[in-house]
């Protein structure tokens, strides 16, 4: 099912599965890249940033491919074929499967762009997919620019629980050589492998480019209301000048190791946000019972003073389904789950789908910021808690240098959403 926003204008719908941890996934065939990587999806809406469904579509950007004719795709590995009974935009989707009996289970399509070049210097890509099966399934794809020698690539999951189109930004996780993407010759869409070698049925449609700004940015979030955003990440980022946000599960605000509302007071003042938040697994809730807890948590904040950190909202556990994601497109501005990557900075092409990777890791959280820097992208980057059973403040403190070393602005969610290019 495809749905549309009615509180702004951008088509999109996404989902996330649950892993808490920022973990290794296997790169596309002959990328040695070890990339930061897990679950994602949502729903959506569409920008007034005056290059919105310039195709008649309605959808953000500019159309790339709506997959209508199939003879500009050369399938490399696996099958696909066309359908007219489930798309997303237009007349048709294509559905990607692997071959019977594959010994590992990939689909892997190519379009060549010749004689003219695709112009990404300015754009992010952004892709529409829905999983028939399995639960869990990998979307990656490459940006030949122009040779394999010089190319990017961008890795999303969607899992568990969603069973409907998602919209997602294609943020750059893995980078070889030096390209250049105002000549990008080629782009890949590979689907797996999956867990266990499960077979797949992906649909894919609506490939789009969405602008994006001169600058990257780079959001950290802190999930729980844990004390220590309050005790150790408020002074550290305060150094540094920089906001930070805390999302808050009304439920545990003054109780033991969280946070007051004297301490969300004093960071509030300071800049930063206080965003929605729960306990509970959405989607093992009924869609009335999961209207209810959003729109609790959104009524405390306003209620307590914090209406701009009430616009945005962080999904337990990183699992939605697609009722959660109908309301947190209802209720909120923006949306935040687990999703291993960067995403276009100016106006995420499905905000209530913005991907986030947990901060365990120096060296894989630097990557990322190193691709959200160089290639003018978003990096939500986000904790549970720093010390005791949580990531060391020495560490937290290395990858707090990191950004410091970017050419990056560091904002809150209110910022992205304030900001000119909302």
């Amino acid at each position: 099912m495809k749905r549309q926003s009615t509180r702004r204008t951008f088509l999109t719908t996404v989902g996330v599965a649950g892993a808490v941890s920022l973990a290794g996934c296997s790169s596309l065939p002959g990328i040695n890249d070890s990339e930061p990587a897990s679950p994602n999806n949502g729903t959506g809406t569409q920008t007034s940033d005056g290059d919105g469904g310039g195709d008649g579509s309605g959808a953000p950007g500019t159309s790339v491919d709506t997959f209508e004719d199939l003879s500009e795709w050369e399938v490399t590995n696996g099958q696909l074929k066309s359908t007219n009974q489930d798309v997303f935009q237009g007349d048709q989707s294509v559905v990607l499967e692997p071959k019977a009996n594959a010994s590992e289970p990939v689909t892997k399509i190519s379009r060549a762009f010749y004689p003219e070049t695709l112009d990404l210097s300015g754009r992010d890509l952004s892709l529409a997919a829905k999983v028939n099966e399995p639960d869990d399934v990998k979307v990656a794809a490459e940006i030949i620019a122009p040779a394999q020698s010089s190319m990017l690539t961008a890795t999303r999951y969607i899992p568990l629980e969603l069973d409907g189109w998602v919209r997602f930004d294609l943020g750059y996780t893995g980078k070889r050589g030096e390209p250049v993407l105002d000549n990008v010759s080629e782009v890949n869409i590979q689907i797996g492998p999956t867990p266990d070698n499960e077979s797949f049925q992906v649909l894919v449609d609506d490939l789009r480019t969405v602008p994006k700004p001169d600058k990257g940015k780079v959001m950290f979030q802190f999930d729980d209301g844990h004390i220590s955003a309050y005790e150790t990440a408020h002074p550290v980022l305060n150094e540094k000048g920089w906001p930070g946000s805390v999302a808050i599960s009304p439920n545990g605000v003054g109780g033991d190791d969280r946070v007051s509302e004297a301490n969300m007071r004093e960071m509030d003042q300071n800049g930063w946000d206080m965003i929605g938040h729960a306990s509970e697994l959405l989607p093992d809730r009924s869609p009335e019972e999961q209207q209810r807890i959003l729109q609790q948590t959104k009524q405390y904040l306003e209620v307590k003073g914090f209406e701009g950190g009430a616009r945005h909202f962080v999904a337990p556990y990183s699992r939605v389904d697609n009722a959660t994601l109908d309301h947190m497109d209802e209720l909120f501005e923006t949306g935040y789950l687990f999703g291993a990557g960067p995403n276009n900075a100016k106006h995420p092409s499905n905000p209530s789908f913005i991907s986030r990777i947990q901060g365990q890791s120096v060296d894989g959280t630097s990557r990322i910021v190193d691709m959200a820097a160089e290639f003018n992208q978003l990096a939500v980057v986000s904790y549970h808690e720093i010390g005791g059973e949580g990531i060391s403040s020495d560490t937290f403190q290395q990858i707090i240098d990191h950004v410091d070393s970017k050419d990056v602005d560091v904002i809150t969610p209110s910022q992205l959403v304030d900001s000119d290019g909302w």
